[in-house]
């Protein structure tokens, strides 16, 4: 595959998306019924290809700077009668598309990780978007960004969005778990704050794996009401059978049941299901900083000890990093619209940017690897390189290819550097159209 063809991929599914319009517009039969300058697919295509400029400037270099380039009036009235489910529906078309297949059978990782993105004050909707984080600091919007990423393919393979106020991360994992499909042998990774006997019941329901980060003993997670070892490390296997309520049967055999909060879960213990049985290890081990992990996996231990399950939790990195890229890079800090609905559409297409990227730096030849540093694409050239690739015609993309080649950086895995966190506001509209 060459970068032609996953170009070739995305403009095929956005025609596809064009065929039935109808299903993504605010007015069916109305809407792009009429021959305009900006077509359904002009505004796809140009809100997936957009950087941080104005509309103006984006409009210019999308029509090749031509005289008779569309106003930024005639692309808001366009792309307002766009549903952002078109782009979604894109983003998930186009990710299946260009999926690879599992022919291995070796076991596939994804990270499981939210995040949240400053957006402009939204005019058209209620107050789930403003945020507080102090009383004596002025309010500013949020949402909150729920993402399953592929470790191995580096694509974006589930997102859910969801208002600051409204955040319920692992909900949000059982959603995307429901609504997708995985590779046989798919391991989800998570962090703190997902831990839970629901999450670990439904993901085992589809004979799946998990690596969860727990809390330590007495820390108020899941391990503090289960007997581990008095040594420093142990890894064990917590077999039993959950229940809502200790009756007098269960009290007679402790070694057997387990008492615990009933949940809502369809997957785990409710008014329908009593008791519930499950089996995972609980494993504590010490980081080379002298500090101490717990984590919690149904992975077979005989393919993975403890320090496997330590490598694979520093897997888990990967995700923050995509979302450094997404923000940064791919520009999903920089919106074009102070509407809901509008920054629901550049969210999206930002996400189809970066899977995009991400597909294309996987299949640039490039230097690997020398006697000092193994190599690999630059993803910030990369990106920009990436949206010339949508906008020129292709007899000019073999010679980005060759200058993709050439933007690469050393892999240094020991570096590590302080993390340098600034806050950073939403851009400004002085400049910007709605």
């Amino acid at each position: 595959m060459a970068i032609i063809d996953v170009k070739k991929i995305l403009m095929d599914e956005i025609q596809k998306l064009t065929s039935r319009k109808d299903d993504f517009v605010k007015n069916p039969g109305k809407d792009f019924s009429r021959k305009r300058k900006i077509s359904f697919s002009d505004v796809i295509s140009n809100l997936i290809s957009m950087e941080a400029g104005s509309i103006r400037s984006e409009l210019l270099e999308y029509f090749s700077f031509s005289s008779d380039s569309p106003t930024t009036s005639a692309f808001i009235q366009q792309r307002d009668k766009v549903s952002q489910n078109a782009f979604e529906a894109l983003f998930y078309s186009f990710t299946d598309a260009i999926y690879p297949a599992n022919e291995s059978g070796a076991y596939h990782f994804f990270a499981v990780d939210g995040s949240k993105v400053n957006i402009p004050m939204i005019i058209d909707s209620d107050e789930d978007y403003t945020y507080f984080s102090r009383e004596d600091q002025c309010s500013f919007s949020q949402i909150h960004v729920d993402a399953i990423y592929d470790l191995d393919n580096l694509l974006y393979k589930g997102i859910s969005f969801c208002p600051r106020k409204q955040n319920n991360e692992r909900e949000a994992f059982h959603s995307m778990l429901d609504k997708l499909s995985f590779p046989q042998k798919s391991v989800f990774i998570f962090d703190r704050g997902y831990e839970g006997y629901a999450l670990m019941a439904h993901i085992s329901s589809q004979n799946q794996y998990f690596v969860i980060r727990a809390k330590d003993r007495k820390s108020g997670g899941i391990i503090n009401g289960i007997p581990t070892p008095d040594t420093e490390q142990y890894d064990f296997i917590y077999d039993k059978i959950f229940v809502h309520r200790m009756k007098k049967a269960y009290k007679e055999h402790p070694e057997r049941y387990h008492a615990t909060h009933r949940t809502k879960s369809p997957y785990f213990l409710n008014s329908e299901t009593k008791e519930y049985q499950m089996s995972f290890r609980v494993c504590r081990f010490k980081l080379d900083n002298g500090s101490y992990e717990c984590l919690l996996t149904n992975l077979p231990p005989e393919e993975f000890n403890l320090n496997a399950l330590k490598e694979i939790y520093h897997m888990r990195w990967g995700i923050e990093t995509s979302f450094r890229y997404l923000k940064y890079t791919v520009g999903l800090n920089d919106f074009h619209t102070k509407k809901e609905e509008g920054i629901k559409q550049e969210l999206w297409a930002r996400l189809i940017m970066f899977n995009f990227c991400s597909k294309i730096s996987k299949i640039v030849p490039h230097k690997e690897k020398t006697e000092k540093y193994e190599w690999t694409i630059n993803f910030t050239n990369l990106a920009l390189l990436c949206r010339k690739v949508l906008i020129l015609g292709s007899e000019q993309i073999p010679a980005i290819e060759v200058l993709i080649s050439k933007v690469i950086s050393p892999v240094r895995p020991e570096r590590n550097n302080p993390r340098n966190k600034k806050r950073r506001r939403p851009s400004s509209f002085n400049y910007k159209r709605r």
